[in-house]
This record gives C-alpha cells, structure tokens and sequence, in this order.
C-alpha cells in the first residue's frame, strides 16, 4: 500500500509540475508597475496592480487582514501573483484528492482548486503566512532566516540560488521573489512566483525529513525524547485586548497576543558521527555508555540511561533562531545595536537549560577577535581535560553555510529550529565546572524564562511590543487581571498584586543588552536559578538606580515544588533608590581612586580603583561590569547609577533553586519599581583564584 501511495503522488506530482511548469514558470511584473507609490500604502500598491495580485488581495479580505495594509504601521508584504496562487490551489488540493483514502491522508485544509472555495480560516493562515510586522528590504535579508516571525508566528527562511548565470532569492525553499523592495508609506512589498506554505513538521518529524540525520533521529526516537517535543501552541490561553495599566499611571501597555511552545535542537549529521567512528545507531549507543558511565538503566527512556543523557543535553526547550543565539550584531528597529552597547573586544555569551536540566554556554568569542561571529557551544580557551577537546568549543554551523553540503536542508520546524553542530557534544561535569563555566555566568533575566525567547517578547523592538494597532514600548506580563507566565516552570508569582513588565531595548538606558524587566505593586516573585553545576557560589544582581525605584527583600530556596520551599532570608532589605555615591554603597571613579593613589600595575599600565572595590565588596556592592555602555558610551563601570548587589554566597546542590523577591518599600502606592537587569553566578573558587586578573573579574 505505502509503494502505490508513493508512486500515486509521484506522478502526480510529476504531472502538476508538466503541466503547470511549478519549477520554471515565472510571472513577470511589468516594469511601469515597477516604482515606489509615496502616500500609497500596501493596499494600495496591490490595488493599483490587481492585475497580478487581484487574488491574493481576496486572500487578504476574507482573512481579515486587507484593513491592516491600509493602516499606518511597518510591515512586509510577501505577495504571491495570481498564477502563483492559482498554481498552489492545484497542486495543495491534487494532492488531498490523492491520498484522501490512503492510509496517511494529507489534509492541508485546501479541497479544492478554485479560490472561491477555499475557507475563510485557510484565507487567514495564507494571509498571515506573508505578513511580518516589521520592514525587510532584501538587503536585510542577509541571514537564512529573517529575524522577525510573520503574523501567524513563524519564521521565513531566505536564500539565494544560482540559475543561468544569475542569483536569486528564494523564500521558504519554494517561491522566488520575482520583484523586490516596493517600498510604501507603511512598508514593503516583494512579489513572489509562488505561496508560502510553511512545513507543519514539529522540530522531530523535521529532523528525521533529512538522511544525514539518520542516527540522531534514531536515538531521539527511541529515547522517548521525541514525542514529548510535540507541542506547539498554548491553545487555552486567551489574549486581552483591553488595555492595561503601564507601569507609569495614565498610559496604557498591552500583553503578547500568543503563547507558543518551542524547541530547538543541536544536531550532529551523520558525516560528523561518521568522523568518530560511528556509523549506525547501535555504534552512538556504545559510546555513550563511554561517555556517561554512570549512566547505566538499559531502558532508552530512562533518564539514568546513558543515550537518553547524551540527546536530552542537545535539546534546549525554547525556540532560538541562529543570529540570537548570542547578542551579537543585533539591530533592532529602532535604533538598537548590541554593537554600541556592548563593548567591541568582549565576549557575547548566554546560557541555555537543556531538556535534562543541564547548562549550555554558548559563546560569540569577541574578546579575542571583534569580528568573531562564530556561535561556540561551551566555549573555553583552555581545556583541563584533553580527551574532551573535540567536545568542547563545539560549532554551531552558519544556516547558510549548511546549505552548501546540504542543499535541501530546512531548520525551521512548526515548534522550533534545527541547528547543525561540526562536532559532538557531551556534558562532563568536571570540564563544565573546571574550566568552561568558571566564570562570572551572567543571565539576563529575560532569558531566564524560556516563554519569553520562544515568543519574541525579548529582544522586541522598542515600540512594537503588543498588537499592530497597539504598538508600545513594553509588555505587561503580570498583573492584578492576567498572569502570561501562569504556566511557566521558571517563574512563580505569590501575589495577585504582583505586577511585571518586560522593557524593550533600547540605547538611552544602562542596562545590559538593552533592555529590562520591571516589576510594581505589592510584589512577591520568584525566579527558579539556572542549573549551575553543584558548587557553591556567589549570587549577584545587576541594576540601575534611580528616584523611581523602592526596597527589596531577596530570598533563595531550594526545591522542586516552588510553592512547598522554605525560602530563606538573606541580609537585610536593599533600598535600589542608593546610587553609588551613598555611603552604604562607597562607590569612588576609577579616576579620582587613581588620584588620590589606588593605582594597581598591570603590564606597565596603571588602573585606579582595586582597593575601592574590595571596599564595595565589603559593603555588599560591585561596580557595573566594564563590559557594556550606557547610551553607547559611558562604560557601565563609570557610572555611579549601575550596581551590582551581592545577594549572598550558597552552595547550591543538584536540584531547583529559586531566588524571591518581595516588596518592602514603606508608604508604597504601587508605583517603586524593582528594575532588576540581570542575575550573576559566580564559583567562588573563580573569586578567590589569585591568578585571575582583577581586570578579568571586571568583566
């Protein structure tokens, strides 16, 4: 049966494209049609060419969404001529009718050829599969996958193909852009030779599509991993379209539409198992009982089981495209530039939780080369032990480059991302502590919470959070009416009151990465710590002083229940309205210490400030990291508003631990804000090593 369903969509197939000419028929867009209509807008511009787009502007009426391209906004029209439609209706519902009474049906919600036919809801995807709400010019489309998801929440892939003697564009791996940047009032239009028609695959059935990953699909097959990787959208949740009180009384913000699920999943194709010696799977499942062999329950499923700990360690349970794996050359719309707030010769590195609960680190090297764009998983100079050097410093392949050994080769997945590694990864506890992450692990807080990364909240740009017709510069997560996070693992709120805001990037402020979380009111939160290895450590927060600011009392508990731990006080309340020159702070420039003779020698150059930081440290504060500027210039560390607070130094054992934060400010009435920017880890062992620098532990 499965051989006739096969050869039944080969020849159909095979007689779609005959007929119709799916690979090579182009359309054409006349070149007086070919100009920028100032004062026009999208609408317009497809109106005032209805003779090539007049049936995807049905599309975008009966979908809802043609009043949208009428509206002043920013946004990116992928606008597919009319033989283009006409040829996806045909080929979409030729293969329904073909396999309707097969064993594996493909229902893709197109029954018919005609577009009068085609349903209202299937008009909705198909318009919102072409609509990003953001302006791309094809000279921005530079990577494989434009940074902004479309307005049904996914990503478009773009890259460029050579066809006789000349390089085109293609978007999703199937529709050329057959005219580029008509650029409009409120955007953007590019013409396309055929329908975007993302895959449905979730982030497993997207691996197993390709052979060269034949092994790896095996193994999260059979480990079990797979079928807990199915999920894709939080159907249960119910955007609010009222708007909701700002964090500043007499404005208004708004939350985001949607909660979705994501996945993303780091990759070795079979050439590189091929290099070590693995050919099949029962060859990986040998070696991992080298590399994990503690590891010993016999049921893949198991996760004692030494295959289930080397897949689990691949899988991170978030959606994170290749240009954000670290803030490296990210430009935002408005004006954001991680180039200009972060210092040039530094390391760009984020963590990420991995599906058994392990830390991954990856690192853009920029301290050593400030071109550096490589995205190194577990990134470390030096390597205490050297049978792991080809496990450590593990590329993340470049999507485009993929392309070039793998023509064919898509990451993008209906619930996540693929990303193909050159090396294989493990997880060895005594490397990870020992040398790749003994250093100050800093988290911003935002990425703490997997929801946040997963659906575009972080990293938003300033003044396009919320809906497009209600674009603002913040997002309102929790509040007295709704909790966003309600289903976070990583977050838990005690209070109904608890309001907090996400703080989109922006240049002006001095915060780390640009932006910021914000929470008001009678708060009491809580943020479950990355999974550092067990050790103890000193726990630091990042922030901005200001006027606007009240005091906090921290907490930290240990325990997988958040709402069973005994959470433990530590020191006394911290009033974030100090800035650095109070005297509980001691804060003092490096150039006036340098004056009045706190000068420390390093390399025949002398710093000012050492023994001014040890009196900080004393006190419980630290100086901003010298790592990142506020507005682009003024290096955090001379700023007597950045600070960094010592929470306390613990062990922290295997297991979940949570750090709490509650608002103490007397007289409150709900307006002190608890800015916190992010969260530092730091091995103590790391702290008191004499031969680290004290320029390093400035970073």
């Amino acid at each position: 049966m499965r051989m006739n369903y096969k050869n039944t969509i080969c020849s159909l197939l095979l007689a779609t494209v005959t007929v119709l000419g799916l690979s090579s028929c182009k359309d054409e867009i006349a070149e007086e049609a070919r100009y920028t209509f100032t004062g026009n807008t999208v609408a317009s511009y497809l109106e005032k060419n209805s003779e090539y787009f007049s049936s995807f502007i049905e599309i975008l009426k009966r979908g809802g969404r043609f009043s949208l391209m009428k509206a002043y906004g920013t946004y990116t029209c992928f606008a597919p001529t009319n033989e283009a439609i006409d040829r996806y209706l045909f080929v979409q519902d030729s293969i329904y009718q073909a396999t309707k009474d097969t064993e594996k049906p493909i229902d893709n919600g197109i029954y018919s050829p005609y577009l009068s036919e085609l349903s209202d809801s299937m008009c909705k995807v198909i318009a919102q599969t072409h609509l990003l709400p953001e302006i791309y010019l094809t000279t921005d489309m530079e990577g494989d996958i434009i940074p902004t998801m479309n307005l049904n929440d996914r990503y478009l892939s773009v890259n460029y193909l050579a066809e006789k003697g000349r390089t085109i564009m293609v978007v999703n791996g199937s529709a050329e852009i057959i005219q580029r940047d008509e650029e409009v009032e409120n955007g953007v239009v590019h013409a396309l030779s055929g329908v975007l028609a993302p895959s449905s695959n979730t982030v497993p059935t997207q691996i197993g599509k390709f052979d060269y990953f034949s092994i790896f699909s095996e193994a999260l097959e059979k480990t079990g991993i797979a079928d807990s990787m199915q999920a894709y959208k939080d159907f249960e949740y119910n955007y609010d379209l009222t708007p909701q009180d700002h964090f500043d009384k007499g404005n208004t913000t708004t939350r985001p539409l949607s909660r979705y699920w994501g996945f993303t999943a780091f990759v070795e194709p079979d050439s590189i198992f091929a290099l070590n010696g693995i050919n099949s799977f029962e060859d990986l499942v040998d070696r991992c009982k080298e590399w994990y062999p503690e590891a010993q329950d016999p049921d893949f499923k198991s996760p004692e089981n030494s295959l289930y700990q080397f897949i689990a360690y691949h899988i991170v349970p978030r959606k994170v495209i290749y240009s954000y794996l670290t803030c490296t050359d990210l430009t935002l719309s408005d004006g954001f530039d991680s180039e200009k707030n972060l210092v040039k010769m530094s390391d760009r590195t984020e963590y990420y939780e991995t599906y058994n609960r392990r830390l991954m680190k990856i690192t853009t090297p920029r301290g050593t080369n400030r071109t550096d764009s490589r995205r190194l998983i577990n990134y470390t100079p030096e390597v205490i032990n050297k049978d792991l050097e080809k496990h450590v410093n593990v590329l993340v392949k470049d999507p485009v480059d993929v392309k070039s050994s793998y023509p064919d080769f898509d990451q993008i997945a209906l619930n996540g991302i693929v990303h193909v590694i050159d090396g294989i990864l493990l997880y060895d506890e005594t490397e990870m502590r020992g040398s790749v992450l003994n250093c100050i692990m800093r988290f911003d807080f935002s990425a703490i919470v997997p929801e946040l990364v997963t659906n575009e909240v972080r990293w938003c740009s300033n003044g396009k959070a919320g809906t497009p017709h209600f674009s603002k510069n913040e997002f309102v997560l929790v509040n007295e009416t709704g909790n966003y996070l309600e289903k976070s693992r990583h977050f838990k709120r005690f209070t109904n009151e608890t309001r907090l805001y996400y703080l989109c990037p922006t240049m002006s402020w001095r915060n780390y990465q640009g932006d910021e979380m914000m929470a008001l009111g009678a708060y009491d939160f809580a943020y479950k710590l990355p999974p550092v290895p067990a050790g103890t450590y000193e726990i630091r927060m990042g922030y901005s002083m200001s006027g606007k600011r009240g005091v906090v009392q921290f907490y930290i508990g240990s325990g997988s229940d958040v709402n069973k731990i005994p959470f433990e006080v530590t020191g006394i309340p911290i009033d974030l309205r100090k800035n650095g020159g109070h005297a509980i702070v001691g804060w003092v420039s490096d150039a006036d210490a340098k004056a009045n003779g706190d000068v420390t020698v390093v390399n025949g150059v002398e710093y000012g400030g050492l023994i001014n930081d040890k009196e900080m440290k004393n006190r419980g504060y630290l100086k901003g990291p010298n790592t990142y500027y506020q507005g682009g210039s003024l290096n955090v560390r001379d700023d007597i508003q950045s600070l960094r607070r010592v929470i306390t130094t613990k062990y922290l054992s295997e297991g979940e631990h949570w750090i709490r934060f509650k608002n103490v400010t007397q007289n409150d009435d709900g307006t002190a804000q608890m800015m916190h920017d992010y969260i530092e880890i730091v091995p103590l062992g790391y702290i008191r090593n004499p031969e680290i620098s004290f320029l390093e532990k400035r970073k």
